[in-house]
């Protein structure tokens, strides 16, 4: 996930060098910075498919493929579209985060929520690299070699990944049980509705990563590369800190119910810590107060692992992983229209990106209260297969 991540990163932070070399705007270059989130909505979509459902180490060696192959091609490749379209490619590189989050929430499911977090912590420790390792090496080596460097090994890792992870940590390849109660997690209404509790979250997240050099620069003055690393240092702090302070209040001890309940409630207040970074950020318009409060604005980065682990508590063990990709084609939907019309909204006004993310936290929060009132999946399964057995 860190390499996968630090590719992603790394165009935005390289921007400048590839501009100078195929003469293209910085403007248009924000537009292919932002394209890999499009990606990530279809890396969920074929995710879901037949080919990849029951084959979760075709899905990782899709995703490792996604994103090293286009890595190769981009420094040989001067035309916008083309470039643009790649980064689009490289937003498969999320299709095997239902895998990791099935594989922590199994594993290690006492403590799912911070087994997530760690797992998902890697997609910012990636964006730290790219926004820090990645420009210093293109100062010795050039761009193109530094883009090829980082390909290559994620194309090895991906490869490591495949070759040596055992069978008995997957999701299984075939499901009889859906087929024989009736059980879809399509036709759920907790799917769509804690779905959508992250939709606004992987907004924000998404949007604000490749963009904050840009916001940094053109709105407050500071340096794009600073203010990149103190975003992605608080989104992995951030990542850990909902699964600590699970851990401590002894939450694995809950019954199914309590448990999620108690991961919903953290998540509607990690929305609304970010909520109000945003808003001093809007209220005291300061560099300095801009940059520190960067590390409460990534609060929302914690709703990630909430999300996430409610994937191997609401629904039955054998569905998880189907159910994992159902999730991230509701919520990562965000990635098909957060980018375009955070950069519509923001052209309109610099306070609007601010406005924008202060809404987005609001309603996250909001939607994920209403989706602890829903029954959960696995309820539903549990008296469907008792009165089928009966």
């Amino acid at each position: 996930m860190s390499f996968n991540f630090t590719i992603l990163t790394l165009f935005s932070s390289l921007s400048n060098h590839i501009s100078l070399t195929y003469g293209l705007s910085i403007e248009s270059l924000k537009w292919t910075a932002s394209a890999f989130t499009i990606g990530i909505f279809f890396a969920f979509l074929i995710g879901h498919s037949k080919y990849f459902e029951y084959e979760p180490k075709l899905g990782v060696l899709v995703a490792g493929l996604a994103v090293s192959i286009p890595q190769f091609l981009i420094p040989f490749i001067g035309n916008f579209i083309a470039i643009t379209a790649l980064r689009i490619v490289q937003g498969l590189a999320m299709a095997a985060i239902p895998v990791f989050s099935y594989q922590a929430g199994t594993v290690f499911s006492r403590h799912r929520t911070l087994a997530v977090g760690i797992i998902v912590s890697g997609i910012f420790i990636g964006g730290f690299l790219g926004s820090s390792l990645g420009p210093e090496l293109a100062l010795h080596i050039g761009w193109r070699l530094t883009f090829i460097v980082f390909g290559l090994v994620t194309l090895i890792l991906t490869l490591t990944y495949v070759a040596l992870i055992p069978d008995k940590y997957l999701p299984p390849k075939r499901v009889t049980e859906e087929e024989n109660v009736g059980f879809s997690v399509w036709r759920e209404k907790f799917t769509v509705i804690w779905g959508f509790t992250f939709f606004p979250g992987l907004w924000i997240v998404f949007t604000l990563a490749p963009l904050i050099h840009f916001i940094s620069e053109s709105i407050y003055g500071v340096s794009g590369t600073l203010s990149s690393t103190i975003l992605e240092s608080s989104y992995i702090v951030w990542s850990y800190i909902p699964g600590m302070a699970l851990a401590l209040l002894k939450y694995s001890g809950l019954d199914i119910k309590a448990l999620f309940r108690s991961v919903a409630v953290t998540q509607a207040i990690l929305y609304m810590i970010s909520m109000i970074g945003a808003l001093i950020i809007l209220l005291i318009n300061n560099p300095t107060v801009f940059l520190a409060l960067l590390t409460i604005l990534a609060a929302v980065q914690g709703t990630a692992p909430t999300f996430w682990s409610v994937q191997t508590i609401a629904y039955p063990k054998q569905l998880a992983h189907k159910a994992g990709y159902a999730l991230g084609v509701i919520s990562n939907s965000a990635a098909l229209v957060g980018p375009i019309v955070t950069l519509l909204i923001s052209s309109l006004g610099p306070t609007n990106i601010w406005l924008l993310v202060i809404a987005l936290n609001i309603a996250g929060a909001v939607i994920t209260l209403i989706g602890m009132k829903i029954r959960l999946p696995i309820e539903r399964f549990s008296s469907r297969a008792f009165s089928t057995s009966s």
